[in-house]
């Protein structure tokens, strides 16, 4: 082999290796940017034809939290259309979770209603839902002419998942098994579901599959405030 020829094949592997680098930076930045909070991956695998693996992810919670992460999972493997990455729109055709875990923190608080003794309980959780779900404030759309790229996801399954939960008034979390779930249309673009009514679709289930009373009951009162 000849001495050009191996440098011509070192400076493509160099090259390859570098994109790759390029863009497992960028899709874990887009990660975080959706999430609205710090990502953590352990590997990163894509294909140029849209394949995308991802090992050990982790979404960071807040320092202020019980729980150290808001979600993690074992398995995360999804396609994207390809063409959609040169648009503000990301297409997402098939996405496939396996093992998922999600920690809910809930934090129950109390107001005091004006010129009464009554008091209206209010919650605060770690996943962004209550100031939401208290004030009825609409859910986050990002306009087409900001920088930000939206999504949307065509089918999802979560296979294997369980959730975490933790609500102040009660000593012990506790951890609950959920059911196999599949979503379809989803995302952060105007005209589909958002996706955080998807996470209220959960919490749904975890209410269903809880067995304790009391903790079920806060449950209730969390989702019925929608």
């Amino acid at each position: 082999m000849s001495k050009f020829f191996k440098i011509f094949l070192l400076l493509i592997l160099i090259i390859f290796i570098f994109n790759k680098k390029i863009i497992s930076y960028y899709y874990l930045k887009k990660f975080s940017s959706w999430v609205e909070r710090p990502v953590e991956i352990s590997h990163l695998n894509f294909k140029y034809s849209g394949l995308i693996e991802i090992e050990d992810i982790k979404i960071l919670n807040s320092k202020e939290n019980f729980y150290q992460n808001i979600f993690q999972a074992e398995k995360i493997s999804f396609k994207i259309d390809t063409k959609s990455l040169i648009s503000q729109l990301i297409i997402i055709n098939n996405l496939d979770i396996t093992n998922p875990e999600f920690y809910l923190d809930i934090k129950i608080l109390e107001e005091k209603k004006r010129n009464t003794d009554n008091k209206k309980t209010l919650y605060e959780d770690n996943l962004g839902l209550a100031q939401k779900l208290n004030e009825k404030t609409p859910d986050k759309i990002w306009p087409k002419k900001d920088k930000d790229v939206n999504f949307i996801i065509r089918k999802a399954v979560l296979s294997g998942a369980s959730a975490n939960i933790k609500v102040s008034s009660m000593p012990n979390p506790a951890k609950i098994n959920l059911s196999e779930m599949m979503f379809s249309n989803f995302g952060n673009e105007k005209g589909y579901q958002h996706y955080k009514d998807i996470l209220k679709i959960i919490l749904f289930d975890l209410y269903a599959r809880t067995e304790n009373g009391r903790m079920k009951e806060t449950l209730k009162n969390f989702i019925l405030l929608v």
